[in-house]
């Protein structure tokens, strides 16, 4: 772990470590990603490891927060497709099912 960073997040995959990193390089804080997949020759080791999300120290709360956040405003909620009565988890916008977009 680099010096006066903590980590705020652990992932198990590549590209959710880097949207989130993302969000908070956009509202100007400073991020390291972390992993331990050997160079990407081990990609399994992330499932089991982890991608580390770090930010300085001083910042931790604030971007816990932002991820919360951002978190729940972008995920759609659980829904029942009409057509095919299907039960759809949040954070789907289209039955898999039956391919019908959500209301």
């Amino acid at each position: 772990m680099r010096d006066g960073y903590v980590i705020i997040r652990t992932f198990t995959s590549e590209i959710e470590a880097e949207l989130a990193r993302s969000q908070l390089i956009a509202l100007g804080l400073k991020t390291e990603l972390e992993s331990d997949n050997c160079g990407g020759m081990r990609p399994h080791f992330d499932l089991t490891r982890g991608i580390r999300l770090l930010v300085p120290e001083t910042d931790a709360p604030y971007a816990r927060d932002l991820l919360v956040e951002n978190a729940s405003e972008t995920l759609s909620p659980a829904w029942r497709c009409d057509p095919c009565q299907e039960d759809i988890e949040a954070g789907f916008d289209v039955c898999w099912k039956c391919g019908r977009a959500h209301p």
